[in-house]
């Protein structure tokens, strides 16, 4: 059977192709989050406003088209809290079958600016990592599993060297 689809499919013309294979194969959308540790070691979560089960979440999103995943999560941060970073370092790939995402999720720090309130979020704050709201279990499960490689790299107490500059506190 493969054979012969195989056979059909070569007599296709190049841009029916293109068309079926966009229609037919299983395509993933990459996001792209950020991890922010205050100086007490607290999580900064944004407050969505266009999530209703569970508002709090990581800052981050979709990656444009041919746009870097490192400058995807610094643009995210800017766009989504007017924040922006000194750095940031690839931690986490994981993959969701579920919401055909592939997500790379990024420590950053050097953290400087001031909050804007703008359409997609409302609020921002920093959670103690006992203490986090809700969020969804898909971002529950990146925050438990970017904790376990920092504790388990030793690396803990280095994400409390996350410094904001005195004026630009949240």
């Amino acid at each position: 059977m493969k054979g012969f689809l195989l056979q059909i499919w070569s007599y296709l013309p190049a841009w029916l192709q293109r068309l079926a294979a966009v229609i037919v194969v299983p395509r993933y959308q990459v996001v792209a989050g950020a991890l922010i540790f205050n100086e007490q070691g607290q999580l900064l979560l944004c407050k969505h406003t266009y999530r209703r089960d569970a508002p709090w979440g990581l800052p981050g999103g979709h990656l444009e088209f041919g746009e870097d995943p490192s400058e995807a999560v610094r643009r995210e941060l800017m766009e989504e809290t007017g924040f922006s970073v000194g750095a940031s370092e690839l931690l986490l790939v994981e993959g969701s079958h579920e919401a055909r995402k592939v997500i790379l999720t990024y420590l950053c720090s050097g953290v400087s600016g001031a909050f804007t309130q703008n359409e997609e979020v409302s609020q921002i704050q920093y959670f103690d990592l006992a203490s986090l709201p809700p969020l969804r279990s898909e971002e529950q499960k990146t925050v438990e599993k970017a904790l376990a490689i920092l504790k388990k790299s030793n690396r803990m107490e280095s994400v409390y060297l996350v410094r904001e500059r005195p004026d630009d506190r949240v």
